[in-house]
C-alpha cells in the first residue's frame, strides 16, 4: 500500500509533508515580519529547492508581484487577484511538491493583503522565500 504525501528523510524513515500554509502568520502581512518568519522562509526556502520548485516557476509569479508593486497595488488590484488562478493553474501543469507547496502559502498570504502597506510586508516575505530558495540550491528548470 503506498502512503499518500509521504517523502524518505536522509536519516531513514518517512514523513509526512509538513503543511507549510498553516505555519504562515497573519501577522506576517498585516502588521509586519519578524523573526519568526525569517525563520521559516529559511525553512520554507529550503524545501522548495529540495523540492523541485524551479528558479523560473518562482520568477513568473515573483516577476507579476513586482510589476504590480511598480505600478502600485491600488491601480493593479484585478492583476493581483488573478494571481489566485494563474498560481492554481501552474501548480496543476507542473505537478510537483515545491509548487504545490509554494502555492498553498502564496494563497493563504495572498487571502491577507488588503492594503498597500499589507502587499509590501508580503513581498518582503515572497523575497526572503525567494532568496533562500536560491540559496539552497533551488535549479534553473
Amino acid at each position: 500500500m503506498q502512503h499518500p504525501r509521504r517523502d524518505f528523510k536522509n536519516q531513514g524513515g518517512y514523513q509526512d509533508h509538513p503543511d507549510w500554509s498553516s505555519q504562515v502568520k497573519t501577522d506576517w502581512v498585516t502588521n509586519k515580519i519578524d523573526e519568526d518568519a525569517v525563520n521559516f522562509t529559511e525553512k520554507f526556502g529550503s524545501y522548495l529547492a529540495k523540492n523541485r520548485l524551479t528558479t523560473s516557476q518562482i520568477r513568473n509569479i515573483y516577476g507579476e508581484l513586482k510589476r504590480i508593486q511598480m505600478k502600485g497595488f491600488e491601480e493593479e488590484r484585478t492583476s493581483f487577484l488573478l494571481l489566485l488562478p494563474k498560481m492554481a493553474y501552474a501548480a496543476k501543469r507542473n505537478n510537483n511538491d515545491g509548487l504545490t507547496a509554494f502555492k498553498k502559502v502564496f494563497d493563504k498570504i495572498h487571502t491577507n493583503v488588503k492594503t498597500a502597506e499589507q502587499y509590501n510586508n508580503m513581498m518582503d516575505l515572497m523575497e526572503a522565500i525567494l532568496a533562500y530558495h536560491k540559496a539552497f540550491g533551488g535549479r534553473e528548470n
